[in-house]
């Protein structure tokens, strides 16, 4: 028998149009998923995990740890054993591959590359299986106890809903750009579009060229200080109006010692739940 890949989800136009929503597909988000493979596999001890969305085409790679893959990398979903997890509720768990009835025909299988695999849900708070996180054992057969089965589970219900407070923020942020640029242009009849990036430039602290804010000096809403753009003070009470203040992040990485607490303490907080 030849392999047989996964049937069409029902909802699947709904499914890959919440995918799409999200916005992750194509952007450097590695490092805000590759935690969560890194704690799974500390979990089980599985020696590869991988995490990835599904649009209407292709398993579209986000994340991975255990084994090479290429950034942006992007497969036919028929060709993936993944693809059986969209199908799912509960976690698809296939301690040996070569005695499941599908499974064992799968080219990785056969050729004995995959022995054991722990494919999980990602499923948006509207229920949409968004992708797969899935765990893998390439040496050999490798069961794992329920108890950490339920674990993962945890972990990567944690990480849907990093999913679904990012894609809402993006919404948010979508609505507050479109607001601002309604509140510029009817501040002024003469502004352009271009206009409105000058003035956003400005107000990130942008050095801005003389000559591309001129229809702003013009209107009283820049001057010149210092041979500097700056915001007017009638500037900035549209800046106020429109809603847009910029602010400082700091971003901080922890190594060592100090990443290993943080694992250990995330790993307590999940038990848990």
């Amino acid at each position: 028998m030849e392999w047989v890949p996964a049937p069409t989800p029902i909802n699947e136009n709904r499914r890959a149009q919440a995918t799409e929503k999200t916005g992750i597909i194509g952007t450097d988000q590695v490092y805000l998923f590759d935690i969560y493979l890194e704690i799974a596999k500390d979990i089980c001890g599985y020696e590869a995990g991988s995490f990835s969305l599904y649009d209407s085409k292709n398993q579209c790679s986000i994340s991975a740890i255990g084994f090479e893959k290429e950034l942006h990398q992007k497969n036919d979903k028929s060709d993936s054993i993944c693809s059986y997890v969209l199908l799912e509720k509960n976690p698809l768990v296939v301690f040996d591959l070569k005695k499941h009835d599908i499974f064992k025909y799968h080219p990785a299988v056969t050729s004995g590359m995959c022995h054991s695999y722990c494919g999980f849900p990602v499923r948006n708070k509207d229920g949409y299986a968004l992708g797969t996180f899935c765990l893998l054992n390439f040496t050999e057969v490798k069961e794992i106890s329920s108890e950490k089965i339920e674990l993962v589970e945890k972990l990567v219900s944690r990480l849907a809903l990093q999913i679904d407070t990012q894609t809402e923020q993006k919404e948010l942020t979508s609505q507050k750009i479109s607001k601002s640029i309604d509140v510029f242009l009817d501040s002024n009849s003469e502004f352009q579009i271009t206009d409105y990036k000058s003035f956003i430039d400005i107000c990130s602290g942008l050095n801005l060229p003389k000559e591309n804010a001129i229809n702003l000096i013009k209107n009283g809403f820049c001057e010149i200080k210092n041979e500097v753009v700056t915001l007017s003070s009638a500037g900035n009470e549209l800046q106020e109006k429109m809603n847009i203040f910029t602010k400082v992040h700091n971003q901080i990485r922890i190594e060592g010692n100090d990443a290993n607490t943080l694992i250990d303490n995330a790993l307590d907080k999940l038990g848990e739940l």
